[in-house]
């Protein structure tokens, strides 16, 4: 009755439902496949860790074939929203995240990675045209501190304050000097 919906016997047809090799998953495509999505995880983690709101930032993983069998990963963060103090910070953020992932996959070589940053159009970027040469010669922006990062297993989310022995100023470090009165020798007590 129906005989319009069963195929016939043809080599032609056969060969139709056949997927071709070059669509099917191959084992590969699986592993990097696996890739990407670790790397997502692990930039969410990333976020989260250090307090960035999730929508911030976007990524997007491109494999690059660069010869037979050899693969590069390009990880391409979008930032979806303007915001200096993330920018101040990107190189800071691009290397937590490739510990994150040397922590999550240690068999891997991340460094090899390609990271970019790119902008999304609706990111809302406050400046429109580039400021004087002169601006770049300015002395405006404060002075850049090189903190040691805090090791992952410590449970501290700032680094400790330093050695140095805070001590109270005394009276006698607060007295004005140049009053006419004669000092007061101090007497050891016995």
């Amino acid at each position: 009755m129906f005989g319009f919906l069963k195929i016939k016997g043809t080599k032609k047809a056969q060969a139709s439902l056949k997927v071709p090799a070059s669509v099917a998953p191959s084992r590969s495509q699986a592993h990097s496949n696996i890739h990407h999505e670790l790397i997502r995880v692990v930039l969410k983690d990333t976020l989260r860790l250090h307090g960035i709101p999730l929508g911030w930032l976007a990524c997007e993983v491109i494999t690059i074939a660069r010869s037979a069998g050899k693969n590069e990963l390009h990880i391409q963060l979008m930032v979806m929203k303007w915001n200096e103090k993330l920018l101040r910070y990107a190189g800071a953020l691009q290397q937590q995240l490739l510990l994150g992932l040397d922590r999550f996959d240690p068999s891997v070589d991340h460094s090899k990675y390609i990271v970019s940053w790119r902008f999304s159009p609706s990111c809302s970027i406050p400046f429109k045209q580039m400021p004087d040469p002169k601006f770049w010669l300015s002395g405006d922006e404060p002075p850049v501190v090189n903190e040691a990062p805090i090791p992952i297993l410590d449970r501290r989310r700032a680094p400790r304050p330093p050695k140095a022995l805070l001590l109270a100023p005394s009276f006698f470090d607060t007295c004005d000097r140049s009053s006419n009165f004669p000092a007061t020798d101090v007497i050891p007590l016995r």
